[in-house]
């Protein structure tokens, strides 16, 4: 690992007939932090997300994009990074995901969440389609990054995302983390998760 990129498509134990983007999607923390990820790349995935299911075309998810075009905003945005995300420091790009929480006419969005997640997942299928690392945390103060930006309360800010090219080195990333670089990716089974005719869910 120190002297190979990483697969950006790293499969599991996965039934036949899945897509080889969607086994293989896994959220990479080596990031080369000398490779800049271009705009028209960048605009890819956003439009991946772009083009997510929405209720009545509601279209609630916000991106809020800091990259080296300006290299202050970006350094301002990675302020409000946890300290156990320190590997994503070196990463070129960060995206923030927002969801507006009201509707046009003033009532709540109950499915504002939800669709910015559809949103992100098909943002990551693209990155992981690309080539690229697309890491999705919550580790940063979502208080802090709405006084940075001002962002207004109307809008939840849900995960920043960390988005690159793969490195090779481990050097940034926390030594309890570096063995999922390389670990078996693991799912809970059917049994656990899918539940027929009635059946009531576990655990």
């Amino acid at each position: 690992m120190n002297s190979k990129t990483p697969p950006v498509l790293r499969p599991g134990k996965h039934a036949p007939g899945i897509h080889p983007v969607i086994a293989g999607r896994w959220s990479s923390r080596a990031i080369d932090a000398q490779k800049t990820v271009s705009p028209e790349l960048l605009n890819r995935i956003l439009e991946a997300g772009r083009w997510a299911p929405s209720s009545a075309n509601n279209q609630p998810w916000r991106f809020m994009d800091f990259g080296p075009e300006n290299a202050e905003t970006l350094k301002l945005a990675k302020t409000t990074l946890a300290e156990g995300n320190i590997w994503a420091q070196p990463s070129p790009r960060l995206v923030f995901i927002l969801a507006r929480t009201d509707r046009e006419d003033g009532k709540p969005h109950q499915l504002a969440l939800y669709e910015a997640g559809q949103a992100v997942a098909q943002m990551a299928l693209q990155a992981a389609h690309e080539g690229v690392v697309f890491h999705q945390m919550m580790g940063f103060s979502a208080d802090q990054f709405r006084k940075l930006f001002s962002v207004p309360e109307n809008f939840a800010i849900i995960v920043a995302v960390a988005i690159g090219w793969p490195g090779s080195s481990m050097e940034m990333i926390p030594e309890n983390r570096r063995s999922l670089e390389t670990s078996e990716r693991m799912r809970k089974s059917m049994d656990e998760l899918v539940f027929h005719n009635g059946e009531i869910p576990g655990k």
